[in-house]
């Protein structure tokens, strides 16, 4: 009971070797419960307690590698027992010398020559196993045989604590001194062997308890105490030094399955993948390259090993790379130089005379020591995905129609182009294009059409740039040009006119089809402390001021345009909350007929009061409505407040809205008009929407359809500003329209010559013959209005009949027949 307190002392707290409390428990817990022992069973019962005691530190034989672990504890052992023999044989002539000329030297002879002996019998046979390679696995007997020979040895070690009560104090010194030291050597070099270690550890235990026992005192019992604090390091040494040999060995093992496996799978891959396999040493120099690679370099394998990497690759000529090539050879010999990780590293190479793509990935390997042993990795031919990768960029940077670049590469450029601007100075300039008219052009020829025209106005800009312009495609007829270099208002109005020259000539397209376009250009330079979103702006700007300016023209930013484009936002936002208000207010001009005054209709202009701006125009203001998609509410709002002022006037007197274009091309316009004379009540006839010129630039379905429609509803259709717009008269064929409205430049010119009187005489003629009502814009003087009615104008307005007033005003100046002018009107 007491031998298995102590010794479980040492095993506890080891989980691989407990059981119930510990291991030594385990050994004597079938003998305890036994309150006696047969003869015939002390021999089982000893062997199977030698049995458990050889399993200390060992590994479960079901574990698969108890082999190995044994395998590599003997040959730790073996690596020390020639030097643990010499220390035997040294340290028993040690203690023979001290012991030289006592009455006990012939028992110390004797005991000395046991010991030398055994020794050198066991260093005899040791000796030649340091050469033997070392095996794979062992069996049990091995460690048993172990642990055999350190009991034997540690039982003749045993011996000498006896001698320690026959000699004086230096004899005495030397015996502890030299049980010490055979205690802690011996116990080292068993160290991996657990058993044996406890087994030798513990019979010098046993012969100094009877050192103790033979010659008590204080001397005996500090070396007692001390050996025993020897022999339990030695045992707990031991058993961690068992444990990490085993798991040290199952790593291995774990290891080496891993590697096998990867072999494995390599093995596959190279005679399966379509990548291949290379290695290269510390001094860069190929060590391996699998038979796929020389297949594609159509060399043998002899040829390359040994040989440098970079001689092996089929590289262009030194003469013959490009920037992107010499790039890719730079990032590669760094990567390796710095013995970093790389991946998907790609080179240029050329085989059988074509250049091709490789991809190379490598990982550095080092020894175990930190030794960098060189490189490992594979290859793959990209060349496809390379071209795919290529053209995918191509097209995320440059436009598919025309092949210009788009607007991530301009703005790039732009970005470029401001830091060489901070950092060298000079300066450079953008040009924003856009095509007069190409929407009407691309809706009624179609959209192949509107393609060409795209492409082949790509190509005249990109005819007029330098080597160091840029041309780009922004988006639909959209373009822009970076001028570099010197940004002169001179050499940058040159080439914007150019531009304009260069798309205002006819587009001779497929089909016969010819189409006339022209361009409107806003141009800004660029500024160091600038960036491109403010040059843009800056450009948009002056693109805008040229569009409004009457087209086919350039303007150059100013900085008041940033005040009228902060305005026209102010008025888009005010707009907005102005129609949500209801806040806008309509005014009315009458029309009169030219022979009674008697007014038969009136217009509605609509008008607005800006809290901040006072009145705005409604030039201004429509605009504005038009570009930011209010138009449809601003037309609504129109449409149905002319129509309920319209319900308090005579039967016979109409009311006149106006449509711009964009109001038309609402596919709710119809439905608005309908909406407003069913809430109303006022009857269809009595409304008379007036539409421009313009309108007939873009013949297209919903024009005739939405004519048509409004003309089957019952309402009344004038063309207004007759003769200032669209060229051509075919759409009078084309469409019936109720009344035509001559433009007012016509009757201010009614004094200036001939030629006014002759053009609205004839569209009088014309009207009479369609059987149209006449209008005349504009009169402001009772000349212009005898003319008039000289000429067979049937109706005028202007400041002369009277000027737009408040619906109440303009209800008390209907129910009364003006028989004269009146100045007061004008």
């Amino acid at each position: 009971m007491g031998v298995e307190v102590i010794l479980g002392i040492f095993f506890k707290g080891d989980d691989n070797f407990r059981v119930s409390a510990n291991p030594i428990k385990k050994m004597f817990t079938p003998y305890r419960r036994r309150a006696m022992v047969p003869p015939w069973a002390s021999r089982e019962m000893l062997a199977t307690v030698f049995d458990r005691f050889l399993n200390l530190g060992a590994p479960e034989e079901a574990s698969g590698f108890a082999g190995r672990v044994r395998a590599a504890q003997i040959a730790a052992v073996r690596r020390y027992t020639p030097w643990m023999m010499i220390a035997n044989i040294a340290n028993a002539l040690l203690v023979t010398v001290c012991f030289f000329g006592t009455p006990y030297l012939p028992a110390i002879a004797l005991w000395a020559t046991v010991v030398i002996l055994v020794a050198a019998f066991a260093l005899i046979r040791a000796w030649p196993k340091l050469t033997e390679p070392a095996r794979a696995t062992a069996s049990k007997r091995g460690i048993r045989r172990s642990v055999i020979h350190a009991l034997i040895l540690g039982g003749i070690w045993a011996v000498l604590p006896g001698f320690f009560a026959l000699g004086d104090m230096e004899q005495r010194a030397i015996v502890a001194a030299v049980v010490a030291g055979m205690l802690c050597g011996s116990g080292f070099a068993l160290a991996t062997i657990a058993p044996a270690a406890i087994a030798f550890a513990g019979m010098l235990a046993l012969g100094s308890t009877m050192a103790v026992v033979l010659a008590p005192g204080f001397t005996t019992m500090a070396l007692l105490a001390l050996n025993s604090i020897y022999i339990a390091v030695i045992m707990v040494s031991a058993l961690s030094l068992a444990r990490t040999l085993r798991e040290r060995i199952e790593a291995q093992i774990r290891s080496e399955e891993q590697r096998d496996y990867i072999s494995l799978l390599l093995s596959d891959f190279e005679e399966h993948g379509s990548d291949w396999l290379w290695m290269i040493d510390h001094r860069g120099r190929v060590q391996h390259v699998s038979s796929r690679l020389t297949e594609k370099l159509h060399k043998p394998e002899a040829e390359l090993i040994d040989r440098r990497a970079l001689a092996c690759l089929p590289l262009p000529p030194r003469t013959a790379r490009s920037e992107d090539e010499r790039r890719q050879l730079t990032v590669l010999m760094r990567a390796i130089k710095a013995r970093q990780t790389f991946r998907d590293l790609e080179l240029t190479v050329e085989i059988d005379g074509w250049p091709q793509r490789w991809a190379l990935t490598a990982k550095p390997i080092f020894g175990l020591d930190g030794h960098f042993e060189g490189y490992r990795g594979i290859g793959r031919n990209v060349t496809e995905a390379s071209v795919a990768r290529r053209r995918m960029e191509h097209l995320a940077r440059f436009d598919v129609l025309t092949g210009l670049a788009n607007r991530a590469t301009l703005m790039d450029h732009l970005e470029s182009g401001f830091s060489r601007v901070r950092r060298k100075g000079g300066g450079f300039a953008l040009l924003l294009i856009d095509l007069d008219h190409f929407k009407a052009i691309n809706d009624t020829q179609g959209h192949p059409v509107g393609d060409e025209l795209l492409v082949e106005a790509a190509r005249r800009l990109q005819a007029l740039v330098g080597d160091t312009d840029l041309v780009a495609r922004l988006g639909g007829d959209e373009f822009a040009i970076i001028m570099d270099g010197e940004v002169e208002p001179e050499r940058v109005g040159a080439m914007a006119s150019r531009a304009i020259r260069a798309l205002a000539h006819p587009f001779e397209l497929s089909a016969g089809v010819v189409a006339q376009t022209g361009a409107s250009i806003g141009i800004a330079a660029a500024e160091a402390g600038g960036d491109p979103t403010a040059l843009i702006r800056h450009a948009d700007l002056a693109l805008y001021r040229a569009k409004h300016g009457g087209r086919n023209r350039f303007a150059f930013f100013e900085p008041a345009f940033e005040a009228s484009a902060q305005r026209r936002h102010r008025l888009e936002r005010d707009l907005r909350d102005a129609l949500d208000a209801g806040i806008l207010e309509l005014a009315f001009q009458p029309i009169a007929d030219a022979t009674t005054l008697r007014i038969s209709s009136c217009e509605a202009l609509v008008r607005w009061t800006h809290p901040q701006f006072g009145p705005v125009s409604p030039a201004e203001f429509v605009a504005i409505a038009e570009e930011s998609g209010l138009i449809g509410r601003l037309g609504k709002f129109v449409v149905e407040a002319a129509c309920r002022a319209a319900l308090a006037w005579p039967d016979h007197v109409r009311v006149a809205v106006n449509l711009s274009p964009v109001e038309f091309r609402s596919p709710a316009l119809f439905a608005c008009v309908r909406h407003a004379l069913e809430v109303t009540g006022l009857a269809p006839d009595r409304l008379e929407l007036e539409i421009t010129e313009s309108l007939f630039l873009e013949q297209g379905g919903h024009v005739d359809a939405t004519l048509s429609a409004l003309r089957r509803l019952g309402v009344r259709i004038a063309l207004d500003d007759f003769g200032v717009g669209y060229s051509s008269l075919s759409y009078l064929r084309r469409y019936q329209f109720d009344k035509l409205k001559i433009d007012r430049s016509f009757v201010q010119g009614l004094a200036d010559g001939p030629q006014s009187p002759a053009i609205i005489a004839a569209v009088v003629a014309m009207a009479g013959n369609l059987e149209t009502a006449i209008a005349a814009e504009g009169v402001e003087t009772a000349q212009q209005l005898e003319t008039l009615r000289s000429l067979g104008c049937g109706l005028i307005q202007g400041y002369f009949i009277g000027r737009p007033m408040p619906a109440d005003a303009i209800t008390t100046n209907l129910w009364q027949t003006l028989d004269r002018p009146q100045s007061g009107a004008a």
